[in-house]
């Protein structure tokens, strides 16, 4: 179906077309165009709006090919003072940049936007061939004269002579209607036809002179002048080709005012109209009849607009068109290039001004409809047909070939998806499909479930029989984009493009078939155009969420998670129509199911639905699945109104195997529970020094003892004392410290910003120190002592999933960081103080804190040493292999030169006070 804006751009180029074509007649020749290779700007311009098959036409016609012609259309720029250009905007308007740019290098919503400035309401047809004025209208020169062409004063022709002798004449007819050849006299040719002065020509060349014959043809054409009067744009007197016609003094003359008579444009001559030019007849049928070729002194009277109708609706031109002679629906459809296969032909509306009031009358052109008599200010509207098809059923989902087909008596769907192979892609989940269909009155549905496979085996209780407009829903396997991905791979690389984006299409169409109806129904009230792609996603948010807002399950997703053809997004648009299909007793037809099973959340419910055909619309169950016990939560309406809840246990096993049978209701929610201590398998790293490392899978309350203790216990080289054990959940609570640390950090930096003006350190610095903390990777340590906890039989530690336990290799030094002269590692020698270490590092630098020394031991904890026995007597804590000793820096150090002008500050202060009192 074309839209108005497609409809309205195909007549823009049409016109285009047409005014080009006079443009071009009132030019030299197409030879001479072709010698010159020269266009105007304005004619570029119309040729460059056109579509590339019409350039390359008539870049053909100028012999030039269409390279050359973009060529000249770079290089050409309108100018106002060009004297070659021919046409014009009207009323010497400028162009500006913009709308001298040419409509194949807009983008699709700048051509839009061009396109529809106008396009909210109908205009005029005919007139938008007259948008420019000619700038000059020059005289044809070298063009085929017709035989019936009378000569008159002015006309000159080329006689040439062969015989005997070979020579050429150019005669002019002169005021008397005379030509002059020697040797043969004057010649009478004024009022003559063109052949029949060619004929007496060489009958008189023939008898006059033995042995010669004559050629002639034309060789000027006279200009006569001409009268354009009433409704033209410049009305006036025109001198203008003798063989110009009505058409070509029309823009001549820069075309008709915006309330001319496009049907009644009348040639007067001798006071008597002598023809009547009906440019509709030129425009829609290519009809010049009338168009009739002027004489010198002719008038071109054009008249005021008649009566108009307005069409509009799904035919090829919509406009305003001026009526004539009684004309009936029929001519005004055949104006507006006829109807649309998409009109709707039973319901034709002509809204019409009758008595001073405005009433509707309707028409149906199937029947007398088509001569039916208009009046003028009728307005005509034809609509389209419905879009939803007829007798059609419709495939959706994970199918090669999704879409609507033809409804046939009898048809099942196995004739829908004959087989596996030829119909449905490799991830569609052959357990599981759903038919929906809809009520006569289409506001309710019900939903049936079939087993694919078994319906595509001809199994008549799963082989559905099919209803017009029932919709085939096939789902995928899997529900994550990249799962889903993984197993299209091989297929997507043999299947074309255009599948699958005909495949998205239809998931398109479903949704909006559904969001349609829900507008309609006034259950989805938001104003959005429901062609536009930002209503599936609007939609997606507004249904979406349904599995969410009742428990999705154990994890939650955003929508990009989601592939086309899950579960969470074909089910959608059902659940939310199901939402507003309420029964009288309450009961909503939706039912949930949680636990374990693939596939959790919410599904309709289904026509004589179960709990086996529940569990196998969710995927079916995981392996973690408890077969003996099930429950089944249902909520029951009193007599009173009030709602309580009843429990239903079931044996899941007994449901699959089909011993039991478990019918549900609206609202029931099934829970699948896990097996008694079941676990996903837990998995322990034991790395380094260890004499089998490995990564081992666990038994949940093992220990760390006993692990070590399968793993044959440690090497020899095994340094036990710098083993280091992380794990996961304290990695994520550290993480989640530091940065909260950041956080009042950043806090206390603002605040001491705004009340502390002596701050040399702006807040941005600060700023990125805060987020280079909050990048510090976490490490998630616990601190143990190895050979503690192996020597101990009742502190242990149980193990998760996720653990790490490295034993590095024996160390023999002592590593000193911070404010020292020189940060090295030193070979640890028993009875070495702390103070000897750091005399060994040089001592400590003047911005060493030696207040808080602190020294990290090689298990990871921290020991701070008393200060009283720090340099004193040197009888610290003994320094073991692996240990770092720690020299922090001051952070309230100042130097001497910051020390002494703070106290000659201070003194020059007290000293000002001291004199001050003493004055008093």
């Amino acid at each position: 179906m074309k839209s108005r804006l497609q409809r309205k751009f195909a007549g823009v180029v049409k016109a285009s077309l047409f005014a080009l074509s006079m443009v071009l007649v009132a030019v030299p020749s197409v030879a001479v165009m072709a010698q010159n290779m020269e266009l105007s700007a304005e004619q570029i311009e119309k040729i460059k709006r056109m579509p590339r098959a019409q350039q390359e036409a008539i870049a053909r016609q100028f012999g030039l090919t269409l390279s050359e012609l973009e060529a000249q259309a770079k290089a050409s720029q309108p100018r106002s003072n060009d004297s070659s250009s021919t046409m014009q905007p009207r009323n010497g308007a400028t162009q500006t940049e913009e709308e001298r740019r040419p409509l194949n290098e807009l983008s699709p919503s700048e051509l839009e936007k061009r396109l529809a400035e106008d396009d909210s309401a109908l205009q005029p047809y005919g007139y938008e061939i007259f948008s420019g004025e000619p700038t000059s209208f020059n005289a044809l020169t070298n063009t085929p004269v017709p035989a019936d062409y009378i000569l008159g004063p002015g006309d000159a022709l080329r006689i040439q002579l062969y015989g005997k002798s070979n020579s050429t004449i150019t005669a002019t007819i002169d005021n008397e209607g005379m030509i002059t050849l020697d040797s043969l006299g004057p010649l009478n040719l004024a009022g003559l036809s063109y052949d029949e002065a060619k004929e007496l020509i060489r009958a008189t060349v023939k008898e006059r002179m033995i042995g010669m014959e004559a050629a002639v043809s034309m060789s000027e054409l006279r200009s006569i002048q001409i009268f354009v009067v009433g409704e033209a744009y410049k009305p006036g007197a025109y001198t203008v080709s003798s063989l110009s016609t009505v058409s070509q003094a029309l823009f001549a003359s820069g075309g008709v005012s915006e309330i001319a008579s496009l049907r009644a444009i009348q040639v007067k001559r001798g006071g008597d109209t002598v023809a009547t030019f009906d440019l509709y007849k030129l425009l829609t049928e290519g009809d010049a009849q009338n168009d009739v070729r002027l004489q010198s002194g002719d008038v071109v009277f054009i008249p005021t607009r008649g009566e108009t109708v307005s069409v509009d609706g799904e035919v090829l031109r919509p406009a305003i068109y001026e009526l004539k002679d009684n004309d009936t629906l029929r001519d005004v459809l055949g104006f507006a290039g006829g109807l649309l296969p998409t009109a709707y032909k039973q319901s034709v509306q002509i809204e019409r001004i009758s008595n001073g009031v405005r009433r509707i009358e309707t028409v149906d052109l199937t029947r007398q409809g088509i001569t039916y008599d208009l009046r003028g200010g009728d307005s005509v509207a034809i609509a389209a047909v419905a879009e939803e098809p007829v007798d059609s059923v419709m495939l959706i989902g994970a199918a090669v070939r999704p879409g609507t087909y033809e409804w046939r008596e009898g048809m099942r769907i196995k004739d829908l998806i004959p087989s596996y192979q030829s119909a449905l892609l490799p991830i569609t989940d052959l357990t599981f499909g759903l038919l929906v269909r809809s009520s006569e009155d289409r506001r309710r549905i019900k939903v049936h479930q079939f087993d694919v496979a078994r319906a595509i085996n001809g199994v008549e209780s799963e082989n559905l029989a099919l209803q017009p407009r029932d919709q085939v829903v096939v789902f995928s396997r899997y529900e994550s984009v990249e799962a889903e991905k993984n197993q299209l791979a091989s297929w997507l690389k043999t299947e074309s493009e255009k599948a699958r984006e005909e495949r998205q299409r239809v998931v398109e169409v479903y949704r909006k078939q559904y969001l349609d109806r829900l507008i309609g129904e006034g259950i989805y009230s938001q104003e959005i155009e429901s062609t536009e792609p930002q209503a599936s996603a609007q939609l997606d948010r507004q249904l979406g969420s349904l599995f969410a807002l009742e428990g999705r399950g154990e994890e939650e997703h955003d929508e990009d998670y989601y592939s086309q053809f899950s579960r969470y997004r074909l089910l959608q648009p059902v659940l939310y129509q199901l939402r507003n299909q309420f029964s009288a007793t309450g009961t909503l037809p939706l039912v949930y199911i949680n636990g374990e099973v693939r596939f959790p959340g919410i599904y309709p419910l289904t026509e004589n639905a179960d709990a086996q055909s529940l569990i196998t619309a969710a995927g079916g169950l995981r392996e973690s699945a408890y077969l003996a016990r099930a429950e089944i939560t249902r909520t029951r309406i009193n007599s009173d109104g009030e709602a309580t809840s009843d429990y239903v246990p079931f044996n899941v096993k007994d449901v699959l195997d089909g011993a039991e049978e478990i019918a549900l209701q609206g609202r029931d929610r099934v829970q699948i529970l896990p097996i008694p201590q079941w676990q996903n398998t837990l998995e322990v790293a034991l790395e380094g020094e260890v004499r089998f490392p490995g990564t081992y899978t666990i038994r949940r309350g093992e220990t760390l003892s006993s692990l070590i203790a399968r793993a044959g216990g440690f090497t020899d080289f095994a340094f036990l004392r710098g083993a280091v054990f992380t794990r996961e959940d304290l990695r994520e609570a550290e993480r989640r410290r530091l940065g909260e640390l950041a956080q009042q950090l950043r806090r206390d930096i603002a605040s001491n910003t705004i009340t502390d003006s002596g701050n040399s350190v702006s807040y941005g610095e600060m700023n990125q120190l805060l987020s280079d903390l909050t990048n510090v990777e976490a490490v998630g340590r616990l601190i143990i002592d190895l050979d503690k906890l192996l020597a101990s039989n009742g502190n242990q530690i149980q193990l998760k999933d996720g653990d790490r336990l490295y034993v590095p290799t024996m160390q023999n030094t002592v590593s000193i960081i911070g404010e020292v002269q020189l940060a090295s590692s030193y070979q640890h020698q028993a009875g070495i103080s702390l103070e000897q270490y750091i005399q060994r590092a040089g001592g400590l630098r003047q911005k060493a804190d030696d207040e808080r020394i602190y020294v990290i031991k090689a298990n990871g904890s921290v020991v701070v040493p008393e200060r009283r026995s720090w340099f004193s007597s040197g009888n610290f804590a003994q320094i073991e292999p692996g240990d770092t000793i720690v020299v922090p820096m001051d952070t309230q150090y100042m130097n001497n030169i910051e020390l002494w002008t703070t106290a000659t500050q201070i003194m020059y202060q007290v000293g000002v006070a001291l004199a001050a009192l003493s004055g008093l």
